[in-house]
């Protein structure tokens, strides 16, 4: 007919199995990593040289706060473009732009800084627990590297997600994640050294970052990855990406706060135990939160579509919520039942294994994280990046002033039952979820608030 726009063609989609299946792998890769190396580096290293690993990584981390934020929103606007018919001159390649050349400006910026200020950021950083040492600064400047190439890396996933090329992108994941497993332990073993393993950390995570990079542009449009919007394009990625960044800040010091208090105040010893309890009780959240990634990005793309994809976004996020928090909870339950296990298999006899209390709230605030998996990826993924923000602000400010007052008064529980806090102010993600889907029911869901 006249007049009438030509559908776009149909593009193929692997089975929301497959997509589940490929989805948790790529997510998996990166926390099996972490726990196939912990053994390794705690018997390798010492507990004290351990903490001091795990301080100088959180502290850097911390540092890097607005990266998540800008890969968040890469996937976002990647997928809202994959899912729209008139783009109106936007480009994928010009998203990817502005997020790298945004991640490459803040890192060089947080490099230069870490070493010009080594000195009094590495004093500040590890406090007087530490015994002053040569290679202290060395590792807090390379740490602060690591991170860096990691968000360059994080970037150029976040695309390739946002295009829903999930199994592409798991399996450079799992191949880059195995062969940095294998460096960084044969590295521990042979050198003992801190500073070693970092180098070696910085090389895998180049070498992944180039390839893909090259698995990117092979996916785009003329296998173009590079093109500069507009202003307005530009300052609307910006303008998500701002509230996005508070809520990367919110989730990267609720991640890092907690071992750098630990670690000023009882020692890098406690920090490295802490950290191994952390890196167990995790998986409650992490392993259902994996598995159903690929909602974020869907999401995306089904609110790109107006009206006609907000009734098969309820039923999703139905079947999601149902399917996360049960798996969370049999996993939680099974991890608490085979808790002295696990702590042999992945601490060894180098730490104490009596902080019951601590390991049972760490897996309840991981359980309670996993049941708002869902209505987190559906508020991003509606334009609501302001409410999201607002919520992980309060959670954050919240878990910090407990913090503060919890830790040196009861140590490793104490860290738990803040990190607890932050777990309960987020179930404000069920509310506000519900409320946006009646709200969109049977009407144009925004893309923006």
């Amino acid at each position: 007919m006249m007049g009438q726009t030509e559908a776009p063609p149909v593009v193929r989609e692997p089975a929301a199995a497959m997509r589940a299946l490929w989805s948790a792998l790529d997510a998996a890769a990166a926390p099996a990593s972490t726990l196939a190396t912990l053994g390794a580096l705690v018997r390798a290293l010492g507990a004290s040289d351990y903490g001091i690993l795990v301080i100088a990584l959180a502290a850097s981390g911390l540092s890097m706060a607005v990266n998540p934020a800008i890969a968040a929103t890469t996937t976002r606007f990647v997928s809202e473009l994959r899912g729209q018919r008139h783009p109106g001159g936007r480009t994928v390649a010009g998203v990817i732009t502005v997020s790298l050349i945004t991640v490459a400006v803040i890192d060089l910026v947080l490099l230069l800084g870490t070493a010009v200020l080594n000195e009094p950021l590495s004093r500040w950083v590890f406090g007087t627990t530490v015994a002053p040492a040569p290679q202290v600064g060395q590792v807090l400047l390379l740490a602060v590297l690591v991170i860096g190439i990691q968000q360059i890396e994080a970037v150029l996933a976040a695309a390739i997600r946002g295009l829903e090329h999930f199994r592409r992108q798991a399996l450079i994941e799992i191949f880059s994640r195995a062969i940095l497993t294998a460096a960084v332990i044969i590295v521990a073993w042979h050198t003992r050294s801190l500073v070693a393993i970092l180098i070696a950390q910085c090389a895998v995570y180049v070498a992944s970052t180039l390839a893909r990079a090259v698995a990117l542009r092979r996916l785009l449009p003329d296998r173009r990855m590079f093109a500069l919007p507009g202003w307005t394009e530009a300052s609307k990625l910006f303008r998500y990406g701002g509230w996005m960044w508070l809520t990367a800040l919110a989730g990267v010091a609720y991640a890092s706060a907690d071992r750098i208090i630990i670690g000023r105040t009882l020692g890098a010893a406690a920090a490295g135990q802490y950290n191994i309890y952390v890196q167990i009780t995790q998986l409650i959240h992490f392993i259902p939160s994996s598995v159903f990634a690929f909602s974020f990005p869907a999401f995306s793309r089904l609110a790109a579509q107006g009206g006609t994809g907000s009734g098969e976004i309820a039923r999703a996020y139905r079947k999601f919520f149902t399917a996360i928090s049960a798996t969370a909870l049999g996993i939680a339950i099974t991890m608490m039942l085979a808790w002295p296990l696990l702590l042999k298999i992945f601490a060894g006899t180098g730490f104490d294994g009596t902080q019951i209390g601590a390991a049972w709230l760490l897996g309840l605030n991981f359980l309670l994280l996993a049941c708002v998996v869902a209505p987190y990826y559906l508020m991003l993924a509606l334009g609501h990046a302001r409410v999201v923000s607002m919520i992980s602000s309060a959670s954050l400010v919240a878990a910090l002033v407990l913090m503060v007052v919890l830790i040196p008064r009861y140590g490793l529980e104490g860290a738990a039952m803040s990190r607890l806090a932050y777990g309960l102010v987020t179930l404000a993600f069920l509310e506000r979820a519900h409320h946006h889907l009646r709200k969109a029911d049977g009407s144009h869901v925004p893309s923006n608030l």
